[in-house]
């Protein structure tokens, strides 16, 4: 009785033990099934229509239960041996076999199941899209495992994983040149939706980038995949509320309001970065995967390759002319321009070009006309690797096209009030004030650079009857004014004070309302912070010493002028 007694409070007092009673319960779950080893006759007795239990009793173990490396192995070693049985009748039954995860287990079962897929693709072709889809599902890891990565650095354990997919696609590829297509159509059917978490996103952009290493013909397919969804990311971004100090590019005010602007910009990187918006953050950890492949895939041991970065350049352009230029609210995706820009001066130089191609094609709609010229002028403004020798070029061209514009006009007998028509015009003559505004002080020789000015004619510009000063964004007309004040080559103040009277509602006026022109600065901030560490060095200050330094005498530039 005792000895009953003694066993019973035993157990009862080893069941009471915190996580024995799981641990026991999880145990008894892990149910090994033994695999059939006559799976030929199984087929054959299934297409006879005789043995339709063993066949799906066959599916379920491999569906639901835990088998054995050793015994899957076997398995598997079987199946190669009858896939030439496996038509598409067996379509669940194959479909059961790539559901398997295979990536993680040992190295035997890895390079027997790889062995298996690559049997399976040369002999029964159809199964291909099968194969590619449960390959690129993969790719994502598991859904408990949502620990980010280290300082952005590829775990082991997902690099090997990972490594064994790449293997079997790169296979594919060889084998059946054509499921290139395949493959293509299932990275975007399976790309992570918004709703998916940062470490999702992360590891798959991150080995769709792999793919590129031996599939290079495929890169401007991929790139424009992923570039296509971070623009999705990026339009689903609350804009911030940011200050109109911070917003304004334009504003040369007193310390106090400098100050002020300061706090408010820390102010919203506390919302976006303590608080952290989930949108920002996996497009953020995105766009530095995007950022360093560009980089690697551009520098060799710190050199330079050109024809690489020619090659990735154009890729890139092609994208951006379908993919980011055509959309008006990104905040971020816009930058891959940016940065690729910065790797020599002859890329920037042939992106300027052909955004001005743009503008100064009048068979392209005029909003792309639009966007293409902001992309100019904030780039301009904007990029501490663009010359001055590169700005005053793109002044010249962008006044020349205004005279040539007005003296169009002025050949006309009547300008309509409506300035729909004119809206190009004024977004060129917004850029052309914007870039005055923003550079006139990184030329040395002030003297030569007012000689350079006068060749401008700014006057005819602002006094001309389509009166671009009315249509422009206030704060960069305000900003002209002074500039041009200050060398004293026109004089904008009582054309916007008239325009401002003229402005006003009138009763039981039929007079049109001129909308003024966006200041859209498409590289205006730029705030991720795990990305923006690439792009930090790139973009000049805004104007913050400026400010706070003292007015520079310009009395014997003015007595220079005035002589001349």
């Amino acid at each position: 009785m005792s000895v009953v007694s003694s066993r019973v409070s035993s157990v009862s007092s080893i069941l009471k033990t915190p996580g024995v009673r799981s641990q026991l319960i999880r145990q008894s779950n892990r149910v090994y099934f033994k695999l059939p080893k006559d799976l030929k006759s199984i087929i054959y007795n299934f297409e006879a229509g005789n043995g339709v239990k063993d066949y799906e009793d066959l599916i379920c173990i491999l569906r639901d239960s835990n088998i054995k490396d050793t015994d899957l192995i076997e398995f598997l070693s079987n199946v190669r041996q009858c896939i030439s049985l496996l038509g598409p009748n067996h379509k669940v039954f194959v479909e059961t076999l790539l559901q398997i995860k295979w990536t993680t287990r040992s190295l035997h079962l890895t390079t027997a199941y790889k062995a298996f897929i690559e049997d399976l693709i040369c002999m029964q072709i159809h199964y291909a899209k099968n194969a590619i889809d449960n390959l690129i599902e993969q790719f994502k890891p598991d859904e408990n495992d949502d620990a980010e990565w280290k300082n952005g650095e590829c775990k082991e354990e997902d690099v090997q994983r990972l490594n064994h997919i790449h293997d079997v696609l790169q296979k594919i590829l060889k084998v059946v040149p054509m499921s290139s297509k395949l493959l293509l159509q299932s990275l975007r059917a399976r790309f992570p939706y918004i709703a998916h978490g940062t470490h999702t996103h992360e590891v798959y952009v991150y080995a769709l980038i792999q793919i590129l290493d031996y599939a290079p013909q495929l890169r401007s397919d991929v790139l424009s995949l992923i570039i296509n969804r971070l623009m999705v990311l990026d339009v689903n971004i609350p804009h911030l509320e940011i200050d109109s100090e911070e917003e304004d590019l334009m504003d040369d005010s007193s310390e106090c309001d400098s100050t002020l602007g300061n706090e408010n910009v820390q102010e919203n990187n506390v919302t976006e970065t303590d608080k952290i918006h989930p949108i920002a953050h996996k497009l953020d950890v995105c766009m530095e995967l995007i950022l360093k492949y560009m980089h690697n895939s551009c520098f060799v041991n710190g050199v330079l390759q050109i024809e690489c970065l020619k090659s990735l350049y154009f890729d890139l352009l092609q994208i951006f002319e379908t993919v980011i230029l055509p959309t008006h609210a990104s905040q971020y995706v816009q930058y891959i321009m940016f940065y690729i820009c910065s790797f020599k001066t002859a890329v920037v130089e042939a992106f300027v070009d052909w955004l001005w191609r743009k503008v100064t094609d009048p068979n392209i709609p005029p909003v792309i006309r639009q966007s293409s010229v902001a992309y100019i002028a904030s780039l301009l403004v904007t990029a501490t690797y663009v010359t001055t020798g590169l700005v005053k070029a793109v002044q010249f061209k962008i006044s020349k096209w205004i005279h040539d514009y007005i003296i169009m006009q002025d050949r006309s007998n009547y300008i309509q009030d409506e300035n729909k028509e004119h809206s190009v015009f004024y977004s060129i003559c917004q850029a052309l004030f914007l870039l005055i505004a923003k550079r006139h002080n990184d030329y040395s020789d002030s003297k030569k650079y007012m000689l350079y000015l006068q060749e401008l004619d700014l006057a005819k510009i602002i006094t001309c009857k389509l009166n671009p000063l009315k249509a422009c964004h206030p704060e960069i007309v305000h900003h002209f004014a002074e500039v041009t004040r200050m060398y004293q080559l026109a004089y904008c103040y009582t054309i916007i004070e008239n325009n401002t009277r003229n402005q006003l509602p009138l009763f039981d006026s039929k007079r049109a309302i001129v909308s003024t022109i966006e200041n859209f600065l498409p590289f205006n901030t730029y705030i991720l912070e795990r990305s923006r560490q690439r792009i930090i060095s790139l973009v000049r200050e805004n104007d913050a010493q400026n400010r706070h330094k003292t007015t520079i005498d310009y009395r014997e530039d003015i007595e220079y002028m005035t002589e001349y």
